[in-house]
Formats: C-alpha cells, structure tokens, sequence
C-alpha cells in the first residue's frame, strides 16, 4: 500500500464495502428459504443476537438502517408470526419485539450465515492478526458509539 493509498483510505473503504456486500449475500442466501428480506434479516438478527435491545429504535440506531425500513420490516414479519410486540406497560411509548418460536428455523439459517461469514474472515486472518483488528475495532467503536 502506497502513502497516497494510506492518506486517501481507499483500501479501508473498499474493504469495509466488500464486506458488507459479502456479508448481505451469505445472509441473503440463508434467508431466501424462508422469504425474508434483507432489512428483515437485518431485524431477526439484530433482535436474536442483541439480548437486551428490543425495540424497533434500537434497531435504527445501533444498525443505522432507516426508521421506515424497520417499520416495514417489524410489520411484515408481525402479520408472518415471526415478531410480536409488547407494550412496555411501565412506559407504553415502548413497543418490545419479540422473536416467536415460528421464527426459530430461520434465525437458527441466518445465524449459521454469520458464522460462515466469521469463517471466512477467520481462514484469512491470523489469532494475533484477530487480536489487534479486535483491539482496534472496538477502540473505534468506543470512540465513535454515540456519533
């Protein structure tokens, strides 16, 4: 990598954007057997791995996917039986999705997808290598958490 390279952050860029491509096709194609969209996948997944984080408003911030797109999402996977909603009965302007049992097949696909795409990234990629982009990342993600 040459300086102008470095300066420019092109290969960072490129990178982040190659990854997330890949990332969306491993989950697209575990998705599909079941008929879900990618800002559906994107809902179950966030709601199935962030314990604790259940709102719709969680999903836009800590995802950075639009109000309108999760709306739709929470809607559509509602009326399959994939999500119900919980008023929170101490706060009523918080609705709480819940993943149902319906659900479990393909949040156990779409799980399976990340842990592909962690496979790739791991057969590329040393435990030390890890360790230091793992230092690094979460140094980042610290700094830049409530940007």
């Amino acid at each position: 990598m040459n300086e102008y390279d470095e300066k420019n952050l092109r290969p960072l860029l490129f990178l982040s954007r190659k990854l997330k491509k890949l990332y969306e096709k491993e989950c697209a194609e575990a998705g599909s057997a079941f008929g879900l969209t990618q800002s559906e996948i994107d809902v179950l997944l966030f709601l199935a791995n962030n314990k604790g984080f259940d709102t719709a408003m969680d999903i836009v911030r800590y995802r950075s996917v639009s109000k309108a797109l999760v709306s739709k999402a929470v809607d559509s996977l509602t009326a399959r039986g994939y999500l119900k909603t919980h008023i929170n009965p101490a706060d009523r302007r918080y609705t709480h999705l819940v993943i149902t049992d319906k659900a479990a097949g393909a949040v156990r696909a779409l799980q399976g997808a990340q842990d592909a795409f962690a496979g790739l990234l791991k057969d590329e990629t040393t435990p030390e290598e890890r360790a230091v982009i793992a230092a690094v990342m979460g140094r980042l993600y610290r700094k830049f958490e409530n940007d």
